[in-house]
């Protein structure tokens, strides 16, 4: 399958069913960092997700493709900055009243 045309692509809610999830582990922000690699056409991912349990309404998730390579330099330190030098990232959650979009530059993360 060309990774162009690939769902992962699509900007609708990816369903978590459809990656293999490898946890790097929690940023000094209690944000959860994963890499995740696409079923279908084998895309990593570097997926940040970060919820303040205080505030309704305060979960947000990044995900933007990144290089295989890429992916063994990822740690909890630099996952954030690794998203915001990116093209584009898909991000969504409750914060985001449940949409999902493409975005670019610094993540809204408080």
């Amino acid at each position: 399958m060309n990774k162009e045309d690939c769902k992962c692509q699509q900007l609708e809610n990816p369903h978590y069913k459809n990656y293999l999830s490898r946890t790097v582990g929690i940023d000094k922000n209690h944000g959860e960092v994963n890499i995740q690699t696409c079923i279908f056409c084998d895309q990593s991912w570097l997926r940040y997700f970060i919820e303040y349990e205080s505030f309704s309404q305060s979960g947000r998730w990044y995900s933007g493709m990144i290089s295989e390579r890429d992916a063994n330099k990822i740690t909890p330190e630099n996952a954030i900055a690794f998203l915001e030098k990116l093209d584009w990232c898909f991000c969504g959650g409750s914060y985001f009243g449940g949409k999902v979009f493409k975005r670019k530059g610094k993540l809204n993360l408080l």
